[in-house]
């Protein structure tokens, strides 16, 4: 019985990801997935939240060395080296991906979430950082049930944006099923982020709705305070 349950629970996650990519997933489910092609037989959700208390996020678990990993309590060698490869093979990609764009302005800034979210769920939310002259110089996704569910999430996303340096922000939120309209839910997703970033002196520049093919800035529309 107990064996059907996580063989259900493991093909309800590769189908979550096959459909809607790694954003659908939580940073702890995207890691329990990676550990089933490299433990088939063993529920691996415990082993993801050790790890996560561990290293702290997937990129320092995928950083880690051989030593590092094994000291983990059901971690063996090859589960190490399996991370190890998979930690090369995301550094090598990180290294041959062509550079982001600019957002000089809102209009370019929505057309590029709108691109982003292009086939994407519903809730699927992207952080855009921005350089001074609005550069991008990195991206964090997540969900918004992840974060609105889970403290772990917002100090992942802190966590990634303080380690580029960020300053700055554009956030994107998709609702692809309805018009571009910010509900209670997305008013309440972005008071959080702003609070909380701003504590750690990153502003948000704008927070872009996309929906029905269209997008709606808050900046532009006023819907929402930004500082300048």
């Amino acid at each position: 019985m107990t064996e059907k349950l996580h063989s259900g629970h493991r093909e309800r996650l590769r189908q979550r990801l096959m459909t809607y990519g790694a954003d659908a997933l939580c940073e702890h489910e995207l890691l329990e997935l990676i550990l089933f092609y490299a433990l088939p037989r063993i529920n691996t959700n415990e082993l993801a939240h050790a790890l996560i208390n561990e290293f702290g996020t997937i990129s320092a678990i995928l950083s880690a060395s051989v030593d590092e990993l094994t000291r983990v309590r059901g971690v063996g060698v090859p589960t190490a080296e399996f991370l190890r490869v998979i930690g090369e093979l995301c550094s090598e990609y990180e290294t041959l991906a062509p550079e982001y764009d600019r957002l000089p302005d809102i209009d370019s800034l929505c057309s590029y979430f709108l691109g982003y979210f292009a086939g994407g769920a519903d809730g699927l939310c992207l952080i855009v950082c921005l350089s001074e002259d609005l550069g991008i110089t990195g991206r964090v996704s997540f969900t918004s049930h992840c974060l609105m569910s889970s403290g772990a999430e917002m100090r992942r996303i802190a966590s990634a944006l303080l380690r580029n340096g960020t300053l700055r922000i554009a956030l994107g939120i998709s609702h692809p099923e309805r018009p571009p309209v910010p509900d209670d839910e997305d008013y309440a997703l972005l008071r959080s982020m702003s609070e909380k970033l701003g504590a750690i002196g990153i502003s948000v520049a704008d927070c872009v709705i996309c929906g029905s093919e269209q997008a709606f800035s808050m900046k532009r529309s006023g819907a929402f305070s930004f500082g300048r």
